[in-house]
């Protein structure tokens, strides 16, 4: 089963009288990264995050947003930092002394507005609980993004069997184009030989001749390539069917499938063969930006 690397999940529940919701978007990434978007204070919420996610996730980049309701109720009762406020009103007015300026008398609302001059003292107890709650409405955005991403992954196995189906079709007609080929090139071989007018005047060594189309069949048959090929394709099969973390292992396999495409391209020396090699080589892309989806 194949897991999609993108997804969205979002959960949202009401905390006492505060309105809580999470929300997961997820998309493609070589390794497992987070991006966490959550209010200050809430450190334990993102490391409880990050480890959930750790645990089911394998490879993309997440981003967590968390918002919820500023009501004092849940999240404490406001303390003045009267030291802080006086220093920031210190530091404005130094700046204006130093910027040659009348002295600068903030207002009551910038001050307020400067970090950590207001401060909410919390009950540990109702602390805990309410981070608790939260964690509750994490686990179900990530059942959500979990759910959609295989979702996502039915789809793209859905799709990526019915390329790797085309991809069976082309070596098909490659094997059966190959068919008698190699004979056909030796005959001609042979031909180009006795019209030359060479047996008129020289003994032809045809033990030789025999050794010289052996060897030169040899480099030109694709048997090798056409079986790797169908091993291949069986082994991404299985893969996919396996576990759902299999992205850069057939990744891996595309890159070899590839190969053995140029390879028979490059031995084949026929037309037909050459075009079904085109389409081959689309083929194999068409899968490789699909698994680029897959975790």
């Amino acid at each position: 089963m194949l897991i999609s690397m993108t997804g969205f999940g979002r959960a949202e529940d009401k905390i006492g009288e505060t309105k809580v919701a999470i929300e997961l978007r997820a998309v493609n990434s070589r390794f497992l990264e987070f991006v966490m978007r959550l209010p200050r204070g809430y450190e334990k919420v993102e490391d409880n995050t990050r480890n959930h996610l750790q645990s089911i996730l394998n490879r993309g980049r997440v981003t967590v947003t968390m918002t919820l309701g500023t009501d004092q109720a849940t999240i404490g009762e406001p303390q003045l930092d009267e030291k802080l406020l006086l220093h920031y009103q210190q530091l404005a007015n130094k700046s204006a002394e130093l910027l040659g300026q009348e002295s600068n008398t903030l207002s009551v609302q910038e001050l307020l507005r400067f970090p950590d001059v207001i401060t909410y003292k919390n009950n540990a107890e109702d602390q805990k609980k309410f981070i608790e709650a939260i964690n509750e409405i994490v686990k179900e955005a990530v059942n959500q993004l979990q759910a959609m991403r295989i979702r996502e992954g039915e789809l793209l196995e859905k799709s990526i069997s019915e390329q790797l189906d085309n991809v069976v079709e082309i070596t098909s007609r490659i094997e059966n184009d190959d068919s008698g080929r190699l004979q056909v090139l030796a005959d001609k071989m042979r031909k180009k030989i006795a019209d030359s007018g060479m047996g008129s005047e020289y003994k032809i060594d045809e033990k030789r001749i025999e050794q010289e189309i052996v060897l030169w069949s040899d480099k030109l048959d694709i048997a090798e390539e056409l079986t790797r090929m169908d091993a291949h394709v069986q082994h991404f099969r299985e893969l996919m069917h396996e576990n759902g973390d299999a992205g850069k292992r057939l990744n891996f396999l595309l890159q070899e499938m590839n190969r053995e495409a140029n390879t028979i391209g490059s031995k084949a020396n026929s037309t037909p063969i050459g075009h079904a090699v085109v389409e081959l080589k689309n083929e194999i892309e068409r899968i490789r930006e699909q698994v680029q989806n897959v975790q």
